[in-house]
């Protein structure tokens, strides 16, 4: 229950929702505290439009995402790779099994890559369901089923499809492996500055290889400051991650 009421009171704080809620607090407000309405709806409509566009969204990603350089695989001894997942799409309205997001896609992929380029090194895949409304569906199996159809043989692959978050992820893989191994940690690079902490703090020898990255270097143009669906998902998502940064750090789980 703790964990859907945490995910949900998040939901709420994050854009757009966060957003809405200010601006929809200023609209109710707008007879009885006119200025401070007007400040609620200005603040609301404001963000929105920055958190939308291109320049606030890198900035915000950008460094999460420099935080850890990128992997190179003959510097690594590693012992296995372990990949955590990042959402799933239920498609049975398809009639189609429960398909990675595409944040799961470039992390499997990319541990594919690694382990086609480091042979005999066994891949994990950690992850059940992160989102309360799905809470059946195994976001590690469906990425295991796309490694697999890229030619990692079954017996290479390691499941666990039980944990919720990262700190779960970290635990429920001791729980299978032990503390001792040194390991190459795969998820996508906004994500890895939290997760490497939280695995170095339960004692992994982790390695680093960010993927999937999100923000780009561009010039600017009058493009950049058009609002785009894509830049407030983003700008979300690096909010989210400070917020859990900060979250971990009260409790001292990094």
């Amino acid at each position: 229950m703790g964990f859907i009421i945490a995910k949900v009171i998040l939901f709420l704080i994050l854009p757009p929702s966060g957003l809405l809620i200010l601006m929809g607090a200023g609209f109710l407000m707008i007879k009885a505290r006119r200025r401070m309405a007007g400040l609620f709806i200005f603040s609301g409509f404001s963000l929105l439009y920055l958190l939308s566009i291109g320049p606030i969204s890198d900035t915000l990603l950008k460094p999460l995402e420099r935080s850890t350089p990128y992997f190179k695989v003959d510097q690594s001894n590693a012992e296995a790779i372990v990949v955590l997942s990042g959402g799933v799409k239920e498609l049975s309205w398809l009639d189609l099994k429960p398909q990675p997001s595409s944040e799961s896609m470039g992390r499997i992929v990319c541990g594919v890559r690694l382990y086609r380029k480091l042979r005999d090194v066994p891949l994990f895949i950690l992850g059940g369901s992160g989102d309360p409304a799905k809470p059946d569906i195994s976001e590690a199996k469906a990425m295991a089923a796309v490694a697999i159809s890229l030619g990692v043989p079954s017996r290479d692959i390691t499941i666990e499809s039980k944990s919720r978050n990262t700190l779960e992820n970290a635990r429920n893989l001791a729980e299978i492996i032990g503390k001792k191994n040194s390991f190459i940690l795969v998820t996508s690079a906004f994500h890895m500055k939290r997760a490497s902490a939280i695995f170095k703090k339960l004692g992994f020898d982790v390695i680093p290889a960010p993927c999937d990255y999100r923000s780009e270097q561009k010039r600017l143009s009058i493009y950049a400051f058009i609002p785009h669906a894509t830049n407030l998902r983003d700008s979300s998502t690096a909010l989210h991650e400070y917020i859990g940064i900060l979250w971990y750090r009260v409790w001292g789980r990094i």
